[in-house]
């Protein structure tokens, strides 16, 4: 029998950090994005006033929720291609084309932030899955952005009434 001690052992990572850091600096980005996002909408919906904020209440969690989900599995996904995800919020906004907002006054204005908000993280996916060579991990990002031009959709037909 061949006898094998742990020092004889070599761990091969799953995945090696030699992918251009281009791949690993576009999903941190969109990673950004995505946290400046959520942060926002988390915000219009604790905050949201007026005669429709029953219905408006719930499409804001609803919406948090799908992006907090998307978070988490975009953040596994840069672990698991051997990239450190942001973690800090200064390194969210610094990386980030989302723009804080801080008091929107109308719900038409709560609407049209979502709605740019919706555009802006959809148009990152999309610069994201540009960095990726490999067909099947680009998928994998461009899935994010099919799901949410279903909730832009949803948004763009509320700011219709």
């Amino acid at each position: 029998m061949n006898s094998t001690s742990q020092t004889d052992i070599e761990i091969t990572p799953i995945l090696k950090k030699n992918e251009n850091q281009t791949v690993g600096d576009g999903r941190n980005e969109l990673l950004a994005d995505y946290t400046t996002f959520h942060q926002n909408v988390k915000g219009l919906h604790r905050n949201f006033q007026g005669t429709d904020y029953f219905n408006f209440h719930q499409k804001f969690e609803d919406l948090c929720e799908k992006l907090n989900l998307d978070i988490n599995n975009l953040t596994e996904q840069i672990a698991l291609f051997g990239y450190e995800p942001l973690l800090s919020y200064s390194g969210f906004f610094k990386n980030s084309i989302q723009k804080e907002i801080t008091a929107p006054n109308t719900y038409r204005e709560c609407l049209m932030y979502v709605i740019e908000g919706l555009k802006s993280l959809i148009f990152s996916i999309t610069m994201a899955a540009n960095t990726v060579e490999e067909k099947g991990k680009r998928k994998i990002v461009r899935q994010f952005g099919s799901e949410l031009e279903n909730e832009l959709w949803v948004f763009t037909m509320l700011a219709k009434y």
